[in-house]
């Protein structure tokens, strides 16, 4: 097993960001005002007390998805936005806005941001309605996509991921698919019963061509140039946390332990009223 390279200490920044959450129910604009033109049309939803919206950031293959998992089973009052899989099911429903995002994925072009933002805003006032709190993933990964964002949703925690390069390119090149069932094995954790087959048809793994060395390289210098931004912009906002190893299952307890810490405010409202 790989060990931890180091703990992140724990965030100074929390009294004052609790100062802040508690002067934002002052406030007129709530921590959950939806508003743009790309949503213009919209209803705008009421404010629930003690909601949040909660971001993941970090490289592609740093384990976003395992800490994400354990996040939703530790705080089940929020419900997971995966922008990719919220996109193709609008797409297979023939939604409006799923109708919009085909004209651009039948051309292989990118869904523009607005249709993005509508996208999330439309599923996270569902959730909203509910009172039930938001974990994005996928969505925002520019910096003007989260400028964006700010506009018509309030992330108010930023968990941000920092695992070394050398691990990710480690785990990415050790993932072999089975391509028709989209089963993924590693040969470090997860290893098929025989190498090189796919336990259950018996049929060739392969690897896929990002998963390979050079293209995780490059994924990562992707990622570096246009996400990166994204940390110094959350933290400058004073509610990102980053926290540095090399194995989900040691850096989680962290991740914990901050999440807490945040959302104390909402035990203590809960008890006042």
């Amino acid at each position: 097993m790989i060990h931890l390279i180091s703990s992140p200490a724990r965030s100074c920044l929390g009294t004052a960001i609790l100062r802040k959450q508690l002067s934002r129910r002052g406030s007129t604009f709530s921590r959950t005002s939806l508003r743009s033109d790309a949503v213009a049309s919209m209803p705008l939803a009421e404010d629930k007390p003690h909601t949040h919206t909660l971001l993941i950031l970090g490289k592609p293959g740093g384990g976003k998805g395992t800490i994400s998992g354990k996040i939703l089973a530790d705080f089940p009052s929020f419900q997971l936005m995966s922008t990719g899989d919220e996109l193709r099911q609008h797409v297979r429903n023939q939604t409006a806005i799923g109708v919009e995002a085909m004209k651009y994925m039948d051309e292989g072009s990118l869904v523009p941001d607005n249709v993005m933002i509508k996208l999330v805003i439309n599923d996270a006032m569902e959730a909203i309605k509910t009172g039930r709190s938001l974990l994005l993933d996928g969505f925002p990964r520019t910096l003007e996509q989260a400028k964006v964002l700010d506009q018509n949703l309030n992330v108010d925690l930023v968990v941000n991921l920092s695992i070394p390069n050398e691990t990710i390119v480690g785990r990415i090149s050790d993932r072999w698919i089975h391509p028709a069932s989209g089963r993924v094995y590693s040969y470090s954790y997860k290893p098929p019963k025989v190498k090189g087959l796919d336990d259950e048809t018996g049929e060739l793994l392969v690897q896929r061509e990002d998963d390979k060395p050079e293209s995780a390289l490059r994924r990562l210098q992707m990622y570096e140039d246009a996400t990166a931004p994204l940390v110094n912009y959350y933290e400058e906002k004073g509610v990102c946390q980053t926290f540095r190893g090399t194995m989900s299952d040691v850096i989680y307890p962290e991740v914990k332990a901050w999440l807490d810490d945040q959302l104390a405010e909402d035990k203590v409202g809960a008890y006042a009223s």
